[in-house]
């Protein structure tokens, strides 16, 4: 999608710099990290130590604190369905300020069609919404469509915007004793934090059930990726 090669990024939301790390393997030439979080802060500084091309920076996705017209890409991931919905312009023109002219604004989240995928051994997310249907109405809530995006962002002033459907791999299981410890963490599933222990405890029971003595289980998500130029 884009050559970071010698390029500035700022990566907002960044969570514990996972991304951020990839932008500067990418050839990145600065990666400046934005998070309101002040643990997510301290995890990025962490997961990042010695790395001498990135900037940890305060703030969050309506007011960076950074300077008008400083970076090439803005990149945010898994970040726009926590902002409602009447600050998400908000949010666009932030990236727009930040961009130099034909930069480029990246955002992946997941839209409400993304969201409708039934549970599968591949889709586990699905199984979560089969089980909990008041969840899905949670997620219905906080997430976009995809048209409603596109249009927002032309509206902030973006350019040659266009979307991309992604079915990104999450993560490898051996057995389903793996999943059933990453779902009672409740890692990466934000959506779980609103279940109880009991709730956790029956979803685990119902998945193991669907999808019987199945080993080497590979989860997938599915995500839209837009792009926009300025």
């Amino acid at each position: 999608m884009v050559e970071p090669r010698d390029k500035e990024v700022v990566d907002i939301g960044c969570g514990g710099g996972i991304y951020s790390l990839a932008w500067v393997k990418m050839g990145a030439k600065k990666v400046t990290c934005v998070d309101f979080s002040q643990q997510m802060l301290a995890d990025t500084a962490e997961n990042t130590h010695g790395v001498p091309n990135i900037v940890i920076q305060k703030g969050d996705a309506l007011c960076t604190g950074l300077p008008d017209s400083c970076q090439d890409i803005v990149f945010e991931r898994a970040l726009i369905h926590h902002i409602a919905q009447e600050k998400r312009i908000t949010c666009f023109s932030e990236a727009h300020r930040l961009l130099r002219s034909g930069g480029m604004y990246i955002l992946q989240d997941r839209t409400v069609q993304d969201i409708q995928f039934p549970g599968s051994p591949e889709h586990i997310r699905g199984y979560i919404f089969d089980v909990y249907s008041h969840l899905r109405n949670i997620e219905n809530q906080r997430r976009p469509s995809n048209d409603v995006v596109i249009n927002e962002l032309k509206f902030t002033g973006f350019k040659q915007i266009k979307s991309i459907s992604l079915l990104e791999k999450r993560k490898t299981y051996k057995n389903f004793s793996q999943l059933a410890i990453d779902l009672q963490l409740r890692k990466g599933r934000s959506i779980l934090h609103e279940l109880s222990n009991e709730e956790i405890t029956y979803l685990i029971n119902y998945i193991e059930k669907e999808m019987g003595a199945k080993s080497d289980i590979i989860e997938k998500d599915f995500w839209t990726v837009w792009i926009g130029i300025k």
